[in-house]
């Protein structure tokens, strides 16, 4: 295996680093990271972040000890409810998760050097317990192993993430990518071509960092519409609730979140049509667009183009009333849509207004009608989006 990214051994009171996160409890005791579960029904396990374990090959090495009154096993946890591995007292391995590879030895009985390797797409790693294959139980509140140390390595996965070929990938087409990609697209980032515009530079140069990782991926600086040229950008208290358009305090005032799209900054922006880049950056067609802009989603939608007709399903964020001057609303990106051969498929109120339907996650996807004349391609991408957005 090539040199590690990233290298540390933790050990002594060193362990402390790893934090409890759900139901458990941990204390140093003899050099030694002691962990209990809890008689409530959840997780139970630690956690570390970092930025460098995003789209990288893990490897992690635990020399562990079962105490007498262990009833759980030794579990490793991926973010989205994904299982890593799982190992009993006697080092027999009860389920292989998403490793790519595991080995057991036993140096005495109870104490096992446990070494496991796993394609992570996540800022974070979680070890902690398992009651026989379930991850999620109500445990006893016992003392259950103890760490001695825990080795944990980054390498590069570029290999690993370049398994699937350029043209079976979905390309994803993420508008308003503030914050990097959602945790589901994040967790296919082996399946996925992700082209993300952010039209904040630092906020760009933040999404790249990682992004930068996943093959053949692209981060723009620039806002998409329904033309080209220089527009202004409403900054606001909220950095998310930032638009091209103008906050509506008619409407705004009578929530109380309707102070953090007040604005506090104004910065031009250089905005274009996607249908344009295709041509000028050799961007691809998408598969699949999400969009978060703020009231700006229909003139995003309209800067596609013909493109549209090749997509396959979109996410956006959505609205019942012009919280922003002049934007279009549902009924109007609904309109648009089915002009091109969508159908609304799910529509989630987002809990934002004090209990008014105000605000929407929508998800579209090609009509029925549509479906029967994609290829065979377009089909297998089209039921791995439907598995993501979990749309029928």
């Amino acid at each position: 295996m090539a040199e590690a990214i990233y290298a540390k051994t933790f050990a002594g009171e060193n362990l402390a680093t790893w934090q409890v996160v759900h139901e458990m409890s941990a204390r140093i005791e003899g050099g030694s990271l002691i962990v209990s579960d809890s008689d409530r029904l959840s997780y139970h396990l630690l956690r570390i972040y970092g930025q460098e374990f995003v789209f990288r090959l893990v490897t992690i090495r635990c020399l562990i000890k079962f105490l007498p009154a262990a009833s759980a096993n030794f579990y490793i946890h991926h973010f989205g409810n994904l299982n890593v591995a799982e190992l009993d007292a006697r080092g027999t391995i009860v389920d292989r998760g998403i490793s790519r590879k595991i080995s057991v030895s036993s140096r005495e009985p109870g104490l096992l050097d446990v070494e496991v390797t796993f394609l992570n797409c996540h800022p974070s790693i979680s070890i902690g317990c398992s009651d026989r294959g379930h991850p999620v139980y109500s445990g006893t509140g016992r003392d259950q192993f103890a760490f001695l140390s825990i080795t944990v390595e980054a390498f590069d996965a570029a290999a690993e993430l370049s398994q699937i070929a350029p043209e079976e990938r979905i390309v994803l087409v993420d508008v308003g990518g503030q914050g990097g990609l959602q945790t589901k697209w994040m967790l296919k980032a082996d399946h996925i071509t992700p082209i993300v515009f952010e039209p904040i530079a630092s906020e760009a140069a933040a999404v790249r960092e990682t992004l930068s990782r996943i093959p053949g991926s692209r981060v723009i600086e620039k806002a998409l519409a329904d033309a080209s040229g220089m527009r202004t950008l409403h900054v606001a208290a909220a950095s998310g609730c930032s638009s091209l358009r103008e906050p509506n305090f008619n409407i705004l005032q009578h929530y109380s979140i309707g102070w953090i799209f007040r604005t506090v900054g104004r910065q031009a922006v250089e905005c274009t049509r996607y249908d344009e880049l295709v041509d000028s950056m050799r961007l691809p067609s998408p598969d699949v667009i999400k969009i978060d802009v703020q009231g700006l989603e229909y003139e995003v939608l309209d800067g596609f183009g013909k493109h549209l007709e090749g997509c396959l399903a979109i996410e956006l964020e959505t609205h019942s009333v012009a919280i922003y001057r002049g934007q279009k609303l549902i009924g109007d990106l609904i309109a648009l849509l089915w002009d091109w051969g969508f159908s609304l498929r799910q529509i989630r109120t987002v809990p934002n207004f004090d209990g008014d339907a105000i605000e929407f996650d929508a998800l579209f996807s090609k009509r029925k009608d549509r479906i029967g004349s994609l290829s065979e391609n377009s089909s297998r991408k089209l039921r791995l989006i439907q598995q993501v957005l979990e749309i029928g």
